[in-house]
């Protein structure tokens, strides 16, 4: 049986490897190495607040998001201080890319459920969608470290941009949308992880 147990403490996302537990002898296999900026991302599952599964690959596709299949991802949970000074200029960028780019939340924290995540959202006045992979799967794609590690995606599915949301009066995660969207490349393709 496989076991993975994700940790959230101080606004880190600590995630312990996969163990296969046979009897009571545990094995461990190594992570799989994180995506760079330049591959395509492999897809992964998350879990909207409506209780839909989705596949990243199947969002993308969704006319709602934009027609060319830009992600912005972020993630976030309920719980982390840090998550606060992002949530907000992450909602503003959702609203501002609608129908232009997904601007997704990802909680990938284990405990957090829909309910306590929909609630927060009414209570914080948040529109973004948020989807939960209480699994990690999309943490070890990505190699993140922290909460509020951005990630921009361009149309063919291939990672342009990784790091902080933003830095100071730098809006990087925007920065990279807005080059991604007009067919450029990304100056600053990634930043340090900072939650």
């Amino acid at each position: 049986m496989s076991v993975r147990t994700i940790l959230v403490s101080a606004c880190l996302l600590c995630i312990t490897s996969q163990a296969i537990v046979q009897g009571d002898e545990t094995k461990t296999t190594p992570a799989a190495r994180p995506v760079s900026i330049g591959e395509k991302v492999p897809d992964f599952s998350l879990t909207l607040l409506d209780g839909k599964t989705w596949k990243l690959s199947e969002l993308r596709k969704q006319k709602r998001y934009g027609k060319d299949g830009v992600v912005v991802l972020t993630f976030w949970c309920s719980f982390c201080h840090s998550c606060r000074h992002v949530e907000k200029p992450l909602d503003e960028l959702a609203k501002r890319y609608k129908g232009k780019a997904l601007v997704l939340a990802i909680d990938a924290s284990a405990g957090e459920t829909i309910e306590d995540i929909v609630a927060f959202k009414k209570r914080k006045k948040l529109s973004l969608p948020i989807g939960l992979d209480p699994d990690g799967k999309s943490v070890d794609i990505f190699g993140a470290r922290t909460t509020t590690t951005t990630m921009v995606i361009d149309g063919r599915g291939v990672l342009r941009y990784f790091g902080q949301f933003g830095h100071g009066d730098e809006s990087l995660a925007e920065d990279a949308l807005k080059t991604v969207l007009a067919g450029g490349t990304v100056r600053v393709d990634h930043t340090r992880q900072r939650g």
